[in-house]
Formats: C-alpha cells, sequence, structure tokens
C-alpha cells in the first residue's frame, strides 16, 4: 500500500479499471463450488456477456474459448478442443459436424457436457472450480483485455480498495527474506508515533513472524476499531526488541496522498487513485494549495491505472464551466449514449495548469487528462498514456457471490476521441505495448496514424493508443544495478540503520530538505555494505548511479525520521520530470489567457 515507487521505477499493472459503482454490493459468500454450482456460474457469465457486452459477440466464438480455456486449465499432458470450424479447416465433412449451427439451448448442454467429460475422464482429479474458473478465463479472454471475473475473495478486496478506508494498525508495510519489514507508519494512524520505517516486527502476540506471508500479516493486524494488538519490535539503535501493544483503528487509505507548495505559487497535487472519496479530496487540496498562495498547480497522474468513472467527472468538473461536457460514452446501440457533464462552478479555473502523465496514467486519468486537453484547460506533458478506453460495469453474480466486471461501454473525450488502444487475444503484448513505445521520445512517433481533432483554439490532438502530450517530457532512465539496488531493499536497511546509529538529526524537515547533503562517505558506506552484504567486492557505481543512491538515502532517511510524505517531498525535490514541468507554467499561463479571450469574443 502507498506511492513507495519512483515514477520512474514504476509499471503498469493489469487490473486498470473504469469502473461504474452500482449500490454497495453484499458481503460475498466464499469461492467453494461444487460441480452444480459451478456451472451455474459458467452459465451466468455466459448469459451477462450476451446480454450486455458493449458490442453483439459470435456465440460459437465464446463458447469456442471457454472451451479452450477449460482445456488449458487441466494441469498434465498435451491437452487439445478443436471446434468445429477448426475441424473443418483440418478436411473434416461440414456434414458430420451439426456443431457449425447450435441453438442456444444447445450451446449450454455442449459446455455441460464438456465440463462433465473432462471432470469424469481426466487423469488427474481437477476440483469443478478450477475447471469452472478456466471456461470464464477462456470466454472473457476472447472479448477484450478488460472484462474480468472476480471471486468473492478478491471481489471483498476490490470493495475495500475503493471505499477508501479499513480497521487496522495502519502500515505499510512488506515481506522481505521471510521478515516482516514496517515501510512507515501512515500518518494519523494509530502505529504512528509507535512504530517507524526500518522497524521489524519479529512477533504478532507472542508468535514469531518468520516466514509470515502478507495475507497473514492483514490477517493479524486488522481488526475491528478499539481491539488491541501487541507486537514486538526490532529496532536499529536499540539493544533488544521491545513491545509495542496498538490500539486498531479505521484508517483512511487517500487516493489523493501528497497536496504541497512547490515553491511560494506553484502547488502540487499527486493522485494515486480514483476511489469513492477522490472528489472530495482534491476539493480540500485546492482550497489548502489557493489559501496557501498557490495560483498554478501541477497534478500528476503518472501511474495512476484509474478507478472509478464518478470520480474522474467529478475531479474534472473542479476545473470546467457548469454545464460543459466532461466525457461521453456509448454502448451497443446509438440509444445508449450517456453525456457527462460539469454541474458546479469551477473551483480552479483559468489558473495556469499542468497535468502529468505517463505510460501508467489509464482510464479515469485519461479522461481527466482528455477532457483538460480537449477544452484548453490545462498543458498535458509527460508520455503518451496507456490507452484505456473501455468501460466496465459491475455485475454481482448470484451463482457464489463473485463479481463480473464486463465492458458495456466505450468513452469518448468532449471532441470525440477514442483513446482505446487496439487489442488481441495476446494480452501480455497488450500490457507491455501500453508501456512501450516504439521510440518514446519522438513525438511524432507518437502521433503518427492517428486522428487529428483541433481544439477551440485550434491546438491538435490525438485519437487512439491514449492521450499524447502537448509537450513530451522523457523520464531519466537507469541502470540495471541501480533498479536491483532498489529493488533489494538495501536502501531501506541501510537507511534504517543510518538514523538508528545518531542522534544529532535535524528536527525540522523543511530545513533537512533545503540544506542536508548526503556526504560521499555515506554513499561509501553503502556500496561497501552492497559488497558484504553479496559476499563479493563493493560495486562500482557511475557518477550517475552514485547521484541516484543519494537522492534515495535522503529519501530514506526522511521516511524513518517523519514519514512517507516526506520521503515523497524529497523524491519530489530531485525529480528532473517534475522539474522540466514547473518551467512549462509560463506556456500554461499563456493558454489560459487565450481560453479566457476567446470566451470573452464568445460571450
Amino acid at each position: 500500500m502507498g506511492d513507495r515507487v519512483p515514477h520512474h521505477l514504476r509499471v503498469v499493472c493489469a487490473s486498470l479499471l473504469l469502473a461504474v459503482w452500482p449500490a454497495p454490493p453484499p458481503a460475498p459468500a466464499a469461492d467453494v463450488l461444487d460441480a452444480r454450482t459451478a456451472l451455474r456460474l459458467v452459465f451466468e457469465i455466459r448469459d451477462l456477456v450476451h446480454r450486455n457486452y458493449v458490442e453483439p459477440v459470435d456465440s460459437l466464438a465464446v463458447i469456442d474459448a471457454a472451451l479452450d480455456g477449460l482445456v488449458a486449465a487441466l494441469p498434465e499432458g498435451e491437452n487439445l478442443y478443436l471446434s468445429p470450424r477448426e475441424m473443418v479447416e483440418l478436411g473434416a465433412a461440414p456434414s458430420a459436424l451439426p456443431g457449425l449451427r447450435l441453438d442456444d439451448r444447445q450451446q449450454v448442454e455442449l459446455l455441460g457436457e464438456a465440463f462433465r467429460q473432462v471432470s469424469r475422464q481426466y487423469l488427474a482429479r481437477v476440483g469443478p472450480d478450477t475447471l469452472a474458473h478456466g471456461m470464464i478465463w477462456g470466454l472473457l479472454a476472447a472479448l477484450d483485455p478488460h472484462s474480468s471475473y472476480l471471486d468473492p475473495a478478491a471481489y471483498a478486496n476490490m470493495v475495500e480498495r475503493f471505499r477508501g478506508d479499513f480497521e487496522g494498525i495502519g502500515i505499510y508495510f512488506e515481506v522481505r527474506d521471510g521478515k516482516l519489514l514496517v515501510i512507515a507508519p501512515i500518518v494519523g494512524s494509530p502505529s504512528y508515533g509507535k512504530l517507524r520505517a526500518g522497524d521489524h516486527i519479529v512477533e504478532i502476540e507472542g508468535v514469531s513472524t518468520d516466514g509470515i506471508t502478507n495475507e497473514q500479516v492483514m490477517e493479524k493486524l486488522r481488526g475491528p476499531k478499539g481491539s488491541r494488538v501487541r507486537v514486538t519490535v526490532s529496532r536499529q539503535g536499540r539493544p533488544a526488541p521491545f513491545s509495542v501493544e496498538i490500539q486498531r483503528d479505521r484508517i483512511e487509505v487517500r487516493s489523493v496522498p501528497y497536496v504541497f507548495m512547490l515553491g511560494p505559487q506553484a502547488g502540487y497535487v499527486r493522485i494515486a487513485r480514483f476511489a469513492e472519496t477522490t472528489g472530495s479530496e482534491l476539493g480540500r487540496a485546492l482550497d489548502s494549495l489557493r489559501s496557501q498562495g498557490a495560483d498554478q498547480l501541477l497534478l500528476d497522474l503518472r501511474g495512476n491505472g484509474g478507478g472509478l468513472l464518478s470520480q474522474a467527472v467529478e475531479v474534472a468538473d473542479y476545473f470546467l464551466d457548469a454545464g460543459e461536457l466532461i466525457v461521453y460514452t456509448e454502448g451497443r446501440t446509438a440509444a445508449s449514449r450517456r453525456e457527462y457533464r460539469a454541474e458546479r462552478p469551477p473551483r480552479w479555473h483559468g489558473l495556469p495548469t499542468v497535468v502529468l502523465i505517463d505510460h501508467g496514467s489509464a482510464s479515469a486519468s485519461e479522461i481527466v487528462a482528455g477532457a483538460l486537453q480537449d477544452l484548453d484547460l490545462a498543458l498535458i506533458a509527460g508520455q503518451t498514456s496507456f490507452g484505456k478506453g473501455l468501460v466496465q460495469e459491475q455485475f454481482p453474480l448470484r451463482a457464489n457471490g463473485g463479481l463480473l466486471l464486463l465492458t458495456v461501454a466505450r468513452y469518448y473525450t468532449p471532441l470525440g476521441r477514442l483513446i482505446q488502444r487496439p487489442y488481441s487475444s495476446d494480452l501480455q503484448a497488450y500490457f507491455r505495448a501500453g508501456t512501450d513505445d516504439l521510440d518514446p521520445n519522438a513525438v511524432d512517433s507518437l502521433r503518427a496514424g492517428a486522428q487529428v481533432f483541433r481544439t477551440q483554439l485550434g491546438r491538435p490532438v490525438y485519437s487512439g493508443g491514449g492521450i499524447t502530450p502537448d509537450v513530451l517530457l522523457a523520464e531519466e532512465q537507469y541502470s540495471e544495478p541501480v533498479l536491483d539496488i532498489y529493488a533489494s531493499g538495501a536502501l531501506a536497511d541501510f537507511c534504517s540503520r543510518l538514523v538508528g546509529a545518531r542522534d544529532d538529526w535535524p528536527r525540522d524537515f523543511a530545513a533537512f530538505l533545503a540544506d542536508y547533503e548526503v556526504e560521499e562517505a555515506t554513499l561509501d558506506a553503502f556500496a561497501a555494505s552492497l559488497g558484504t552484504a553479496g559476499g563479493g567486492a563493493p560495486p562500482r557505481l557511475s557518477p550517475a548511479e552514485r547521484q541516484f543512491v543519494r537522492g534515495e538515502i535522503k529519501a530514506g532517511i526522511a521516511q524513518v525520521l517523519w514519514g512517507d510524505e516526506q520521503r515523497y517531498r524529497v523524491h519530489v525535490n530531485g525529480d528532473k520530470v517534475v522539474q522540466q514541468a514547473v518551467e512549462l507554467f509560463p506556456q500554461a499561463a499563456e493558454l489560459a489567457r487565450q481560453r479566457l479571450r476567446a470566451r470573452g469574443r464568445r460571450d
């Protein structure tokens, strides 16, 4: 949990989501399926696909894909399903293959027969839930990369993730080499002031945590508000482990985790995801920045893989005039078009705004960036976004309490741009292509072949394959050794030891941010610690690698002493993409002036 990884090290994950959020669902049931329930689940999902998918589906192709998925779920042997169409291609006589034309009842019977044959005849015992999940996976993979099935446990996790809170002690953690390490306590949580970054939780309620899993950590540390849990902690600089009793509370997981001033005029807002509270969080953030004198805004959507459509609309609403179109969706028929417009007076309007995006910005992030770009409200900078223009609706499943996320519409920016990238059945290639342009530093390669639209001010914007930035900002590239160092956790361990070894650290973070510099001797000590841990000679770091490590050590010290927000401030202070974005405020100001003049002429 949290935003610990620097922007240049993040990758887009396969859970990109733009969802239509229904009423709160009932508590999911356990996902233990007998054969009858498993088949009922498959049939229910098939029916929902036929009735609700964004476009009419080839029913036989869906059946073939489900049976391919069934075969793929079998663990042993080279199993193969040949569809009637494939058998014709191999020379079988069509007259011998009545399956080329099956009505709805016969299709259902075919699925059931295949399920039962595999259950009875396959050499190894495979549970009904495994067979059903294979069929569902195959069926949905034939549609698009974003329609998906969640079992009850994954469904419950998703509800919690988008609700924006949970009950527990409030820490970011990771399990490394079987050890439970505190990355940072959440500011304001019960753990804040009791635990700190780098702590090793060695026992929970007197039971050793050696070999613990992520799931076990959440099971043991989460619990009802007001309940208590005792943890034993090993900390650098303390001669022996000590015990801490922590009273659990409701923990808010903010989707707008970082809000601060970059200077006397510029405010910075980072939106990490679009959850139930994102709109209200952004409203408070903008009010806070205005009270501090901000009249410029850097809105950072890098690495934000999306979330709730309603919250994308609410975020954009802060910048638009009432009545302006934010986004519209279209489903299977022309009558399914639905428009989303701004409904309130703008909170941040006519002020210079720069929006940062990258390959990991998707879905709801692209709705916000696309609307602000189409309406000449912001300068979009960074790299081309992921390119997800499909909307999933949630269908709670009667059969087992799981959830179907099914693509029911495509979304379009105010000018009518479709952002969705082309896709095929190769899902790995699809997600890889979203983060790997042929030439990410060449603007022309990003725009080649794209349909051109013109804003009211005559600026060109492009459709297909994501949001193309107005200004391309190249990300820093780091060597494999640097990425390995970051991923290993060695920096976090070193910073914890470093802070524990001294007691003369600055008490004021602002002074630390402005004045503290990591000394060469500290860099050398870190390199030496890598050699010791690896059992070899210390690695030789290039000047660029040493500079990276210098910044990471400073950020790690800030995290141990003050927490995650201050760690992030150090990262942003040294983020070259942010530095470039700040230099774009004069262009953003000129864009705001041009829009104001154009509106004056219209009015």
